[in-house]
């Protein structure tokens, strides 16, 4: 299975890779892809790398909000083998029970992956410019500190490969609304926004996300260099390819 692995210690966590000799390119995702046939085969060979049946699966269905919801022992097998049982419109998931796996789709979006390993928790955050700019990452983890699910001082941040700020380019109704999203927060999005003209600019949506983390007292994160429009040997993305398969940015607390 072709993936960068983040973390492999009471939780592990990884992102898979796009692999042209594996059925659809590696693609996780049922809900973008040709052959569901062909993912689930993708998804079998992860359920045995990671000895976690599919049973055991609770997967959402992302529609670029900024909703997070606990996943429990209830919702073990939720869009494991069929799209329409997914988690509808959720974009961030997190646990604090062992022997689940969860994850987010991605393809130019940013796929974050939140480890505590002292609770231990895990989460993982799905986030677009729209997601962005709905601050679903500062939102999400706000939530898991005032439940105390994460310790600021014991998080650790991992991010999927996504599209980066020099190929991230966008019309102005975008950047007006990420502006108020800073200006909500208190970021100053000044840094994260290189405008072209008066039409268009380019946006640094991963650097925004660790903006809201850090913010939040989260200091220990690892950043992705792997730009997915650029690096189309390991990255699906949707802007080159329109109809594209998906990177799993995944994690799991291991069963003791």
């Amino acid at each position: 299975m072709k993936q960068i692995e983040f973390i492999n210690t009471n939780i592990y966590g990884a992102v898979t890779l796009k692999d042209k000799h594996a059925p659809e390119q590696n693609n996780m995702a049922l809900h973008v892809c040709i052959d569901p046939e062909q993912v689930m085969k993708n998804r079998q060979a992860l359920s045995q790398e990671t000895k976690i049946s599919l049973e055991n699966w609770a997967l959402p269905w992302q529609k670029h909000t900024d909703r997070c919801i606990e996943i429990t022992q209830n919702d073990k097998g939720k869009g494991a083998f069929d799209k329409n049982t997914s988690i509808m419109d959720v974009d961030a998931v997190y646990t604090s029970e062992p022997g689940i796996l969860i994850g987010v789709f991605t393809a130019d979006c940013v796929g974050i992956l939140l480890c505590d390993e002292t609770k231990p928790c895990v989460c993982a955050i799905h986030s677009g410019w729209k997601g962005t700019a709905q601050a679903i990452t500062y939102h999400t983890v706000h939530q898991l500190l005032m439940e105390n699910k994460l310790d600021p001082e014991h998080t650790r941040a991992f991010f999927s490969p996504s599209i980066l700020m020099d190929s991230l380019e966008v019309g102005m109704e975008v950047v007006e609304q990420i502006e108020q999203m800073g200006k909500n927060l208190r970021i100053d999005t000044r840094p994260f926004i290189r405008r072209t003209g008066s039409e268009k600019a380019y946006i640094d949506n991963q650097g925004l996300n660790i903006a809201m983390l850090e913010m939040l007292g989260i200091h220990d994160i690892k950043a992705s260099t792997l730009d997915t429009k650029k690096e189309t040997g390991l990255c699906f993305s949707y802007r080159n390819d329109k109809q594209c398969g998906e990177h799993f940015t995944y994690g799991y607390i291991k069963a003791e």
